[in-house]
């Protein structure tokens, strides 16, 4: 199931990337702010991938046949009169995201314009080592970064709400969980649960204990989808 990364793994991907920039940029001082550029985007990929991650699709011999299979879930999709609104929702949340993750590119010499002369002048006359203090200071710039990035994110998500919609093109519910896109899949699980929009044709899979994505798929049938979903062990979410 597509999910935000647990707090341990997010502390661990953050502690292990502000060590490794920072060991680099003070090997290679003349390239810091390139290598600070090139890290912060393989970062955020990295989380990316860990968020979108799903199980791996069982061979379709050990799937069987299909309970319910829907071909063309877009086709119903289209026909939704609120589907604007929750990708315009969507759209606004990634837009904002966006420009918090660009702060980092003005806090970068902001920090060196600023703090960074002080920082590496009272370190050196600490330790007396230029590499320990060029790294201490990298360290405590990169993580200074972050911990203000995660502050505005953390304050904007408290007055605008957001939600990772994904919209399969197609999707079949077989006894061991669902295939979207004949290619991921989701096995039933506790932390897992699904509402039901009858009016709008949809039915959406998420997780209840760590609030990431959640899975719309429409349908012709959602009183079927239902049923099925039920059945191969997929409870309804409690109000």
């Amino acid at each position: 199931m597509m999910q935000q990364p647990k707090r341990h793994v997010s502390f661990l991907i953050n502690t292990v990337s502000v060590l490794v920039i920072s060991l680099l940029s003070t090997l290679a001082p003349a390239y810091a702010f390139l290598l600070f550029l090139v890290f912060y985007m393989v970062f955020f990929y990295i989380v990316y991938r860990i968020t979108m991650r799903t199980s791996k699709m069982p061979p379709l011999s050990e799937l069987g046949a299909p309970l319910y299979k829907e071909v063309d879930s877009l086709k119903v999709a289209v026909t939704d009169p609120g589907l604007n609104k929750d990708l315009s929702s969507q759209f606004k949340f990634l837009m904002v995201t966006l420009a918090i993750s660009l702060l980092a590119v003005f806090l970068y010499p902001l920090y060196n314009g600023l703090a960074g002369v002080y920082v590496i002048s009272y370190l050196n006359n600490a330790t007396g080592n230029i590499l320990l203090s060029s790294f201490i200071n990298y360290m405590t710039m990169y993580t200074l970064i972050l911990v203000v990035l995660y502050s505005v994110r953390w304050a904007v998500t408290k007055k605008v709400s957001s939600v990772n919609l994904i919209i399969p093109q197609n999707f079949a519910i077989y006894r061991k969980g669902v295939v979207i896109n004949n290619r991921n899949f989701i096995q039933a699980s506790p932390t897992l649960c699904f509402t039901v929009n009858k009016q709008r044709r949809f039915i959406e899979i998420q997780d209840k204990s760590s609030g990431g994505s959640r899975i719309r798929l429409y349908t012709e049938k959602p009183s079927t989808v239902y049923e099925k979903l039920v059945e191969v062990g997929f409870n309804e979410c409690k109000t």
